[in-house]
């Protein structure tokens, strides 16, 4: 795996290019290279962790490494296919709403602190591993797919209405606001973040997570 000041200039190089139509490609280049590396940060992440290991909350500003992931890949999964595709979600076409045992359909932003030990003991775990896999996968080719003049359009109305039509952003306070932050953006915008900079700051938390329980 590439180190945190690696991955953050392969970030920056795509956040440049990104911005211009005749760098764009070369842009998208860079986030798929640095998604190749937060996949591999993903298989690092499952082949070290114990069942256990994803229900800890060591860290007084961390939350679990369950819930980071199931995290993630919610809101990537809900921004890449509602948003940007407009098609259904892999939660649903994979069957995931099934078998990841999850209580909630929603991004988890809503889950109080002292509820998420217990929320990560219910998640089947290899069926997260497979739903990551899955939405990580699928966001590339939407990636793959997008052209500047694509990447310059916003959410319309009609995609933020079924957003929030499909409950899967809780109108909780401290989740409903995601609806306007994305809605506000650009395709490229959401490029940026949640495809990979939301990515990159929760994974650096579960592999401090790792470093503390693994002591």
């Amino acid at each position: 795996m590439k180190t945190k000041s690696e991955l953050t200039e392969i970030f920056k190089a795509f956040q440049e290019s990104i911005k211009k139509s005749d760098s764009f490609d070369a842009g998208k280049q860079s986030l798929l290279e640095l998604r190749k590396d937060i996949t591999a940060i993903y298989d690092h992440i499952f082949t070290v962790c114990a069942g256990e290991d994803f229900c800890k909350m060591p860290l007084p500003k961390h939350k679990t490494i369950a819930y980071y992931l199931y995290h993630l890949t919610r809101i990537e999964d809900i921004t890449s296919n509602m948003l940007i595709a407009g098609k259904t979600q892999v939660f649903f076409t994979g069957g995931f709403d099934k078998l990841l045992n999850s209580r909630v359909i929603t991004t988890g932003n809503e889950i109080p602190r002292d509820e998420l030990i217990e929320f990560s003991k219910t998640l089947n775990i290899g069926e997260l591993q497979k739903y990551a896999a899955a939405v990580l996968a699928n966001t590339d080719e939407i990636i793959r797919s997008m052209s500047y003049e694509v990447s310059k359009m916003k959410v319309s109305a009609e995609r933020r209405a079924a957003l929030i039509e499909a409950k899967c952003v809780s109108t909780d306070e401290n989740a409903f606001w995601l609806v306007d932050y994305w809605c506000k953006k650009t395709y490229a915008g959401l490029m940026l973040m949640p495809f990979s900079r939301h990515q990159m700051v929760h994974l650096d938390n579960c592999l401090h997570i790792i470093e503390k329980i693994k002591k």
